[in-house]
């Protein structure tokens, strides 16, 4: 139980720290049982980088371990400074930074130059968010830029986990299972078509990522691709000196000037890539909205805490998936819960997201499921890397405004895949510049605008209507949800 109270139609109790809200569990807010299960399958999807860690990074697979722990511990920072969100990683950037990091030999300099990747793009999202200058930044960049770089790090995504003699080739069975249950219930109309009619087949889809790891788990051990090797123990804590001595800047030396440069482009890639997911958190949270509590999102807020992460991994424990705003799946199976259970199912959305990222934490130190996940990290990330180039497909689509957009989006996609995210940012720009007269280029900066425009109307449309709704509340006209 929480020990500080709401009033009804207020805000959760926190500690107020300038644009940050501090909340302490048992404090603030209190567990929500059901999201410890949700929690400990999104320890599952945490382990989804392991092989990235272990072939790319080159490090010894306890190492890898405890940098996932580290990284994952640092979601905590959402519910701890007030975002009421589940966040995740930056995935579809993940593929271009792998892609990168690859270009440099392999040892310290690769670790080096993804610190300065992580610290260039967490000063992006602090200095964004502390200024509000993130929509105006967003509305700089063309609609052919922004489809390129996600169709781009998308296709890139696939193809670094397709190609021959990759994880397909070894451990084919486990990938084949996980992919086919994942796109069934994530993506395919015989079954999204029925959810809202059916609780089981909404469990299905919600939880599809769950569901894909199990059947890949079981395929791959039947079949023999993946050996188990369990030693026996339980709970097991990482040993974190060993991993700052391996990655951290400050054992292993800091960026050369050069690394800094090259790494830049590939930070801003990232932040355009997150961007959409800032609105995708906002839109997720006023949707979910109820009469009985008030809920805060601030999109600057958002930035900054992304940019807190993102600087302790740079700093500690630099990882390749970076950190962002959303996990989809966790966030929009919570916030759903939230809105159809009522203040009886989960009082405060804080509950909600607070208890699922606390209970990832804990269910990383369950060591046999490390030990499980580390035999099917290949394959865990071919489902998870397929997953983002669909996703990333369809978003590029729907941002391409004309046929030149989608020819530039095209380009820049194929200059990613076959040259990295620096030289297909670069090349972008020019093909961009080069292509576009003067009123293509004042039509799609006003077109940004006015997207952004009818963002911002749409999201104070639903916040006025939920004003309305608890002052016709407080009047007496609807009754009160009982607490």
């Amino acid at each position: 139980m929480a020990f500080m109270k709401r009033s009804y139609g207020g805000v959760q109790p926190y500690i107020p720290c300038g644009l940050l809200r501090i909340r302490i569990p048992f404090v603030h807010f209190k567990i929500s049982p059901p999201e410890i299960a949700t929690g400990l399958m999104n320890a599952c999807t945490s382990y989804g980088a392991l092989a990235v860690l272990i072939t790319t990074l080159g490090l010894d697979p306890e190492v890898a371990w405890a940098l996932v722990v580290f990284e994952t511990m640092l979601y905590t920072c959402n519910w701890l400074l007030g975002e009421p969100s589940i966040c995740g990683w930056i995935t579809p950037a993940m593929a271009i930074v792998v892609v990168y990091l690859e270009g440099f030999d392999p040892g310290v300099t690769r670790i080096q130059a993804l610190t300065a990747v992580e610290l260039e793009l967490a000063a992006m999202f602090i200095i964004l968010g502390l200024t509000g200058l993130s929509k105006k930044l967003n509305t700089l960049v063309p609609p052919a830029i922004k489809a390129g770089i996600v169709l781009g790090a998308g296709v890139n995504a696939v193809y670094a986990r397709l190609k021959e003699g990759g994880a397909l080739d070894t451990v084919t069975y486990g990938c084949l299972a996980g992919l086919i249950v994942v796109f069934f219930l994530m993506f395919s109309q015989r079954i999204r078509k029925h959810m809202a009619e059916h609780r089981f087949l909404q469990i299905l889809g919600n939880y599809s990522f769950l569901w894909a790891v199990m059947v890949l788990f079981i395929v791959g051990g039947i079949t023999g691709e993946f050996d188990y090797d369990f030693s026996g123990e339980i709970i097991k804590v990482p040993d974190f000196g060993a991993l700052f001595a391996t990655v951290s800047p400050f054992f292993i030396g800091w960026p050369s000037a050069e690394l800094w440069i090259s790494a830049l482009p590939i930070a801003v890639i990232a932040w355009v890539i997150a961007y959409g997911d800032f609105i995708t958190v906002q839109q997720l949270g006023l949707q979910a909205q109820r009469e009985d509590e008030y809920i805060e999102f601030d999109p600057n807020r958002t930035n900054v805490i992304c940019g807190i992460r993102n600087c302790l991994l740079g700093l500690f424990a630099p990882y390749p998936a970076l950190a962002g705003p959303l996990s989809a799946p966790y966030c929009v199976a919570t916030y759903q819960r939230y809105k159809q259970s009522g203040r009886q199912g989960m009082d405060s959305i804080y509950d909600g997201s607070g208890t699922n990222i606390i209970f990832t934490v804990i269910g990383l130190f369950i060591y046999p499921l490390y030990e499980a996940s580390l035999a099917a990290s290949a394959a865990l990330l071919v489902v998870v890397l397929c997953i983002q180039g669909f996703v990333c497909a369809q978003i590029c689509f729907d941002l391409a405004r004309d046929k030149l957009d989608q020819g530039i989006a095209g380009m820049i996609a194929g200059f990613i895949i076959a040259r990295g995210g620096g030289f297909g940012l670069i090349a972008g720009v020019v093909l961009y510049l080069l292509l576009c007269d003067t009123a293509k280029i004042k039509s799609d900066y006003a077109g940004n605008k006015e997207r952004q425009r009818i963002e911002d109307e749409k999201t104070q449309k639903m916040l006025d209507e939920l004003a309305a709704r608890r002052e016709a509340f407080k009047k007496g006209e609807l009754q009160e949800e009982e607490a």
